[in-house]
């Protein structure tokens, strides 16, 4: 591509860009209450996404028929069942705290996160904590704040996340077992290899349950992820689980596959 193609082509981007950040500003400051499903989840799936926080604030809970009023029931989330785990992953979480924050400022952070986590639980009997989840809540909190973060928590637990908070992980585990399946569709020499190999597919089990957050440094990729999976299918994460594998194989199967390398990487944008 020749140095004026590529100089047009990025001003076109910025082009559409602006004139749907200026579209998003429209909708959430004049017709955030009468907006469509099909409108947010078309702006949520298309380039860009809902492009800032600013957007995700409204339009996320939006989305899930969240009113903007709207929180979870106060408890005392030190009589919680699983609240000495979900102290200590809150306690390892820093790696998606800005270094350099201040020590009370990440403890009050923290104690949001824990708020956030248990109060969405405890919503419903028959809710359980998995370790993963705490991730997700870090996402809501950062984006939509603490109040709105636990009712938002609370509606994915009786939707996306619903597989994932039972007693045990049987059906999220039936869930991975779609990946290879999925697989075979375009690259059926990876598929066998993956059987062959006896990995299986537990290597995928951080991407699903945490919606990629564990394994993305980039926090604007994660929110970006976040826009399309909010607005789709359960399932959207098998599939992107899927996708991945297929993209990153090494050329083929066999010694030109690296496939320690391809169940560690890092999604970068």
């Amino acid at each position: 591509m020749s140095e004026r193609k590529r100089r047009r082509s990025e001003n076109d981007w910025w082009e559409v860009r602006r004139r749907k950040e200026n579209y998003l500003a429209h909708v959430v400051t004049a017709k955030s209450g009468c907006i469509s499903h099909d409108e947010i989840r078309s702006l949520a799936l298309s380039e860009g996404g809902l492009l800032s926080n600013e957007y995700r604030r409204i339009l996320w809970p939006l989305f899930l028929g969240i009113a903007p009023s709207e929180s979870v029931t106060e408890c005392d989330i030190t009589s919680f069942r699983d609240f000495t785990q979900v102290c200590l992953d809150v306690h390892r979480c820093n790696s998606r705290i800005q270094p350099g924050t201040p020590s009370h400022k990440v403890l009050a952070l923290k104690n949001r996160l824990k708020n956030v986590i248990i109060k969405s639980l405890a919503e419903k009997p028959g809710r359980h904590y998995y370790q993963g989840y705490h991730d997700v809540s870090l996402t809501m909190l950062y984006v939509v704040g603490e109040r709105l973060g636990g009712a938002v928590m609370a509606q994915l637990c009786d939707t996306h996340l619903s597989s994932h908070i039972k007693e045990n992980l049987e059906e999220t585990s039936k869930l991975m077992g779609y990946i290879i399946p999925l697989v075979s569709q375009k690259c059926p020499e990876l598929a066998d290899f993956i059987v062959n190999s006896d990995a299986g597919t537990m290597f995928s089990l951080s991407w699903i349950i945490t919606w990629f957050a564990y394994v993305i440094t980039d926090e604007a990729l994660i929110y970006r992820l976040y826009d399309a999976f909010i607005v789709s299918d359960s399932l959207l994460p098998v599939y992107l689980s899927a996708a991945i594998l297929i993209f990153f194989r090494r050329g083929g199967t066999g010694d030109d596959f690296d496939f320690y390398s391809l169940t560690h990487i890092t999604v970068y944008s």
